[in-house]
């Protein structure tokens, strides 16, 4: 049996569709992204990103290594 995405997890609780939760985390990290105060780009800059614009994904594992102190 597989574990449950993050996104699953999420939409449990909240009483959603994981498809909503990954929808709702890309609008929270485009509004973020498009920060125009200096040390907010900076923070952005830290995160690895293949597109133009970070994913929730990439957001997640940028967080989960932070936490981890790498």
């Amino acid at each position: 049996m597989r574990e449950k995405t993050i996104y699953e997890k999420i939409a449990e609780k909240y009483n959603t569709t994981p498809e909503e939760v990954r929808r709702e985390m890309q609008i929270a990290i485009d509004a973020g992204f498009d920060d125009s105060d200096p040390v907010v780009q900076a923070e952005w800059k830290k995160v690895n990103l293949k597109g133009d614009r970070p994913t929730p994904e990439e957001v997640i594992n940028y967080a989960v290594k932070q936490l981890k102190g790498n």
